[in-house]
């Protein structure tokens, strides 16, 4: 994973006056401001993967809960004190004079410069604030953590946020979309706790991480074989594939914590469903519509993949059914084709695990075997016993 980066920038310190200081420029009111620094700027990151590149172009940005602690460290009894899913957009039109970077927020936040002590020189002194983001961000209603606004659809994608009266790491509780073109891929941040006020030129970083497992699916016909590196299949036969579905048990909803990535609550079964509307080409033949299949592994979709919580599904409960015709020209037939159905469902013998962050190919392979004839046997004739017919004889 890239880097995503925040920037603190930090009000110089006020030192007293008095003949053992000497007195420095002083700035006023220096907010907290966010930095990514990433490659150059790529797509809109709601669906789909998310790059560091992305995210700056994103509609969504990220949201981040920052929690002040006075002189202490963050503990799960602290609440979102400082920050409340806060948005953080990017802005190529940013003034960079008074803010080199252009990751921009309202309202600011400055930094804290111990006012809670009872220290009398400024500096001595080292309030803390900690800090947890995630991407993408939506809005909520702050009381409750209800998203103001379903994306992609009600009870799908980000579903809800931890309230900003609850104590402890921020959750995200997240339910995968049922179409694969919908996919959000949800990120949370490593969090950076305890963070003092900073030199203005400060850092503090931030690494985002994958918090769903991704499913490349890809579809392969194997035509007279077992093994799918041979070419079989007859030029006069296409495979069109009407629809792909995968199942997968007790990956559907559950709730993340910012805090290490892990997940809970989890229930639900996935079930997402190829077809026309979500293969990124499709072929048309004797009125079928559908992916056209061919001997070569091919991803269903190129754009974005089926994403599902992380964790172990029991044997049994990771399913691929498949809907797909085999349509063969033939000129000798009524309406010149020969069209035939195949429904298929193959479940999983064995145990699978899926870990979060990381992809997964799923190469469905649909096995076909020509209809062949031969021969075993022509038959030997056998004598029959011999037949007198009576005629009408010649005379002498």
């Amino acid at each position: 994973m890239k880097k995503i980066m925040i920037l603190a920038a930090v009000a110089a310190l006020a030192l007293t006056a008095c003949a053992k200081f000497e007195t420095e420029k002083v700035v006023e009111n220096e907010p907290v401001a966010f930095g990514v620094y990433a490659g150059n700027a790529a797509s809109k990151a709601t669906y789909g993967d998310i790059t560091t590149a992305s995210l700056k172009t994103s509609e969504d940005g990220f949201g981040v809960f920052a929690y002040y602690t006075l002189n202490n460290a963050w503990t799960t009894s602290d609440k979102p004190n400082f920050m409340y899913n806060q948005q953080v957009k990017y802005n190529d039109s940013a003034n960079t004079t008074l803010y080199p970077a252009k990751w921009e927020y309202s309202p600011l936040k400055y930094w804290p410069n111990g006012q809670n002590s009872t220290e009398v020189e400024a500096g001595t002194v080292n309030d803390k604030v900690s800090f947890f983001a995630y991407a993408p961000r939506i809005a909520v209603t702050a009381a409750t953590g209800v998203p103001t606004t379903n994306v992609p659809a009600a009870g799908q994608g980000i579903t809800a946020v931890s309230n900003n009266d609850a104590a402890g790491a921020p959750t995200v509780t997240f339910t995968v979309p049922s179409k694969p073109e919908e996919q959000i891929d949800l990120l949370w941040a490593t969090p950076v706790k305890d963070q003092t006020k900073q030199t203005i030129t400060g850092t503090i970083a931030f690494t985002f991480n994958h918090a769903l497992a991704k499913l490349n699916v890809k579809v392969q016909a194997v035509v007279d074989a077992v093994d799918p590196t041979t070419s079989n299949l007859d030029a006069n036969t296409k495979i069109i594939l009407e629809s792909l579905e995968v199942k997968a048990a007790g990956t559907k909803t559950g709730t993340l914590s910012l805090n290490d990535g892990s997940w809970s609550n989890k229930s639900g079964d996935t079930d997402i469903t190829y077809n026309t509307s979500s293969f990124s080409s499709t072929t048309t033949l004797n009125g079928k519509t559908g992916f056209n299949v061919t001997e070569t592994a091919t991803a269903l979709n190129t754009t974005t993949s089926p994403m599902i919580i992380p964790g172990t599904i029991a044997s049994g409960d990771f399913i691929i059914i498949a809907n797909y015709w085999v349509i063969t020209e033939d000129a000798a037939l009524k309406g010149s084709y020969s069209t035939v159905q195949n429904k298929i469902r193959k479940t999983s013998t064995a145990g699978i695990t899926f870990a979060g962050g990381t992809s997964y190919e799923v190469l469905a392979l649909l096995g076909l075997t020509n209809t062949s004839f031969t021969v075993t046997e022509v038959g030997a004739w056998t004598t029959g016993a011999n037949q007198e017919v009576d005629l009408p004889q010649n005379n002498s």
